[in-house]
């Protein structure tokens, strides 16, 4: 069987004449730009002060970057003071944005998820992007990462400008795994270019399994399935650009299932129960837990504990090795009351600088180039060692579904993931169709209209906390 061909997101964009011109750093129906770097000076704001608020989310390392990036750029433009208002999960910011824009005073910019794109647009509340940051000299086409770019593009235009593009990788307890012998006799070592098929994944999980230690976790979610099962060359729905349904009763696609199902509900090998992302972990952090899935959102969190000693390594291959990557960027409101200081600001928010000021966090995966090969991500010397793995994989890596639905999709078949996992007794054959009929239903409703204060996925809302 052919590898997959990576899919084309929101096809409105990609593979049209816009998509061209970002990609090659041209224009449309414009006058091109002057050649400039990445990091070109922003324009000249207006006279006198101005503030600018900032929305973002993250933990306490990735929100002090953005303060870092906002006092950055006030050191260069006095004029303009950039506060900065933090909450802990993406969950957390879209409540706060949606009671903003409810009361018509929504942030200048903010950080967001690509997935949260589909109902931004829909309320109209971002300002596509790719015309101002032109005008100020930002050249897409060589230095930003492409995944990053079609993920925020829709209707022609580039909407928000990625920062992280972060693949979804397996990190690995270094100590538990001195023990592991994967190779065969004879047969040279594993590597990170070469990557690790299911079957010797699986043969790890069973060298680190003893006494108290599981081998792996992964989280019963469409997440941890849909890279699994592309590599096995099928997916998770039958159109990835226009979802109509789940398909986890097709054939090859339940095939590939029943060998991931074989692992996960083995109770020596992995977790009998569900657990939280903290509980996983702690887990992982003391030395109970060899290996699970994660982006580099995790890595300021496991450096927290001196002791750990981690690393990181592709996703196994099902057949030809595939990931997927969380795409975050910079959104410009289109209600902000300065929107050339706000563009300004984003110019050099996601320029070398600013990308490399948010990678000395050590949580993303810049989608800024030059910062991606700088120091400030590759951080000589601190874990994960095998750090260039998150670079390496991007040339597999492909981003989840995301229609308006698909909250709503992940929501509702979620208790049923957990009995594919967890129930003492599995019965595929009623278990999946229902699990794609619940889908085909919820992806081929009418999407509604957005709720001002309510949450698409059900989420409760949360104040933010500001500070400059």
């Amino acid at each position: 069987m052919q590898p997959r061909r990576r899919r084309v997101r929101r096809g409105a964009f990609a593979g049209a004449a816009v998509l061209l011109c970002l990609l090659s750093a041209c224009t449309t129906g414009r006058t091109p730009s002057p050649p400039a770097s990445s990091s070109a000076s922003p324009t000249a704001s207006r006279s006198g002060p101005v503030t600018l608020r900032f929305s973002v989310y993250g933990g306490q390392a990735e929100v002090e970057a953005y303060r870092a990036v906002a006092k950055a750029y006030t050191r260069q433009k006095p004029q303009v003071t950039v506060t900065v208002q933090a909450v802990r999960t993406l969950a957390q910011a879209g409540a706060a944005l949606r009671r903003e824009l409810a009361a018509g005073d929504p942030p200048d910019l903010f950080v967001t998820n690509a997935t949260a794109l589909p109902e931004l647009m829909e309320r109209g509340a971002v300002q596509p992007v790719d015309q101002l940051l032109e005008k100020r000299g930002v050249q897409f086409g060589d230095n930003y990462q492409r995944l990053g770019l079609e993920a925020f593009s829709a209707e022609d235009a580039l909407q928000c400008m990625p920062n992280d593009v972060s693949p979804h990788v397996v990190f690995y307890n270094r100590r538990l795994f001195s023990r592991v012998r994967l190779a065969e006799p004879g047969q040279p070592s594993l590597t990170p270019q070469t990557g690790w098929s299911w079957a010797t994944f699986v043969r790890a999980a069973q060298q680190l399994s003893h006494g108290r230690v599981k081998g792996v976790y992964l989280p019963p979610d469409l997440t941890t399935l849909t890279p699994l099962l592309r590599s096995a060359g099928t997916d998770i729905v039958d159109d990835p650009q226009k979802p109509t349904t789940l398909q986890l009763a097709d054939g090859t696609t339940r095939a590939a299932l029943e060998k991931i199902l074989a692992l996960v509900r083995n109770a020596r090998l992995t977790p009998a129960t569900q657990l939280t992302k903290h509980q996983a972990l702690a887990r992982f952090e003391h030395g109970r837990l060899g290996m699970m899935v994660g982006t580099r959102a995790l890595v300021p969190q496991l450096r927290s504990n001196p002791a750990l000693r981690f690393d990181v390594f592709p996703l196994p291959s099902l057949g030809h090795s595939q990931t997927i990557a969380d795409v975050t960027g910079y959104c410009l409101s289109r209600a902000s009351r300065h929107p050339a200081e706000a563009a300004d600001f984003l110019t050099f928010a996601s320029g070398d600088q600013g990308a490399g000021l948010t990678a000395v966090s050590g949580g993303v995966v810049p989608a800024n180039l030059a910062a991606l090969h700088s120091p400030s991500f590759e951080q000589p010397g601190h874990f994960p060692l095998n750090v260039l793995v998150f670079s390496q994989v991007m040339r597999r890596a492909d981003t989840m579904p995301d229609p308006p639905a698909w909250p709503r999709v992940v929501a509702v078949t979620r208790p049923l993931l957990d009995r594919l996992w967890y129930a003492p007794v599995l019965d595929l054959d009623t278990l999946l169709p229902r699990i794609d009929a619940l889908s085909a239903a919820l992806l081929a409703a009418p999407t509604p209209s957005p709720s001002p204060t309510g949450s698409a996925s059900g989420s409760p809302s949360a104040s933010s906390s500001t500070s400059p």
